[in-house]
């Protein structure tokens, strides 16, 4: 069971069409300065983008905020980035800025509906949304390769990563 869970945390194991991934990435959030952008504007060419989904209330995806800003500051230049999008709701942004000021937290975050986005999720990947903390992983042109929820190990995603360069 530990094997599977490791396998299905590596991001690949659920591969989708271009059309889809399109929508993935036009997911609209709303950034803490209040601004409303689709989830594509913070991709980079030939950057992987590990979307991490977290909510203030989520004990696991604070103890996971060290791991993935630690793996955010060691690929940024390179090769990778993290973007994280809050599910609190808009009427939170408040709380989701001030909560940020409070944990380590190394990469940009936004904003949105938790409702708006698990109906998306399952037009997307058509399973249900299972919670916070999940991950999302478009590779270097914009197109989502994967997800998966829980816990994330960084060195899978790594080993993820190494194992399919750009084309």
């Amino acid at each position: 069971m530990k094997i599977l869970r490791e396998l299905l945390i590596v991001l690949a194991l659920v591969a989708f069409s271009g059309n889809v991934s399109a929508r993935a990435s036009d997911f609209k959030i709303r950034t803490l300065n209040g601004e409303d952008v689709a989830l594509s504007s913070y991709f980079e060419p030939g950057k992987w983008t590990m979307v991490m989904l977290w909510t203030t209330y989520c004990v696991t995806c604070r103890k996971q905020f060290r791991m993935i800003s630690r793996f955010h500051n060691e690929h940024k230049d390179k090769d990778a980035k993290v973007i994280g999008i809050s599910l609190d709701g808009l009427a939170l942004i408040n709380r989701v800025r001030d909560y940020i000021l409070q944990q380590p937290m190394a990469f940009e975050s936004g904003v949105a509906e938790i409702a708006r986005f698990t109906r998306a999720f399952k037009e997307i990947t058509e399973e249900d949304f299972k919670g916070t903390p999940t991950y999302l992983m478009f590779d270097p042109t914009g197109a989502m390769v994967g997800h998966a929820a829980g816990p994330m190990k960084i060195e899978l995603a790594e080993q993820f990563i190494a194992d399919n360069p750009p084309e």
